[in-house]
């Protein structure tokens, strides 16, 4: 990362915070790590947001992503900024990778679907990541907008499937052209 784009980040998150009546010092306690083409801030000791403000969090990023395109003159560049408050994310994509093994099992072992609640993107991308190698299940999102939404299914579907084709095979009155209500019982 170019160190003028953490001086302006700095620079721009020092005066927000001090409009919101943090601590000057509050700035100067952050980590801004690269992860998959997007910046992510850390800041850490905040008092009045916590990292479960996912409002609040998502119109800062939005903000400071804006501000850094017109301070740094960049055009619709592909930069994407996540705010982050004390290692939220972090504690909040174990805890998702824990309860997607969980439901990958339940959803397995019951042989059913299970939707999840509406989640934000990096969520939803946590639940992908954590069952992309998991065996019996798959994962696809549904819905739109803020609604949108993982579903974990299990893959026996196919079996299962395949065993009711075979149940519903044509019976030999069938293969012969009866009708079925021709059919004397």
């Amino acid at each position: 990362m170019r160190p003028e784009v953490e001086a302006a980040i700095r620079e721009y998150l020092s005066g927000l915070l001090k409009i919101l009546g943090e601590e000057s010092e509050a700035a100067h306690r952050l980590e801004v790590q690269e992860e998959g083409g997007e910046l992510v801030v850390n800041l850490q000791g905040l008092k009045t947001i916590s990292g479960q403000d996912r409002a609040v969090i998502r119109a800062l990023s939005y903000l400071l992503e804006l501000a850094l395109k017109r301070r740094l003159k960049l055009k619709e560049s592909g930069l994407r900024i996540h705010l982050d408050v004390d290692h939220y994310r972090q504690r909040r994509r174990e805890e998702l990778r824990q309860t997607a093994l969980r439901l990958a099992e339940e959803a397995k072992r019951d042989h059913k679907r299970i939707r999840l609640n509406p989640m934000e993107p990096w969520e939803r991308k946590a639940i992908h990541e954590a069952l992309s190698n998991f065996a019996g299940v798959r994962t696809y999102s549904e819905g739109k907008g803020a609604e949108r939404r993982v579903i974990i299914e299990p893959t026996s579907r196919k079996v299962d499937r395949e065993a009711v084709d075979r149940q519903e095979r044509p019976s030999k009155a069938d293969r012969e052209g009866v009708d079925h209500e021709e059919r004397s019982p």
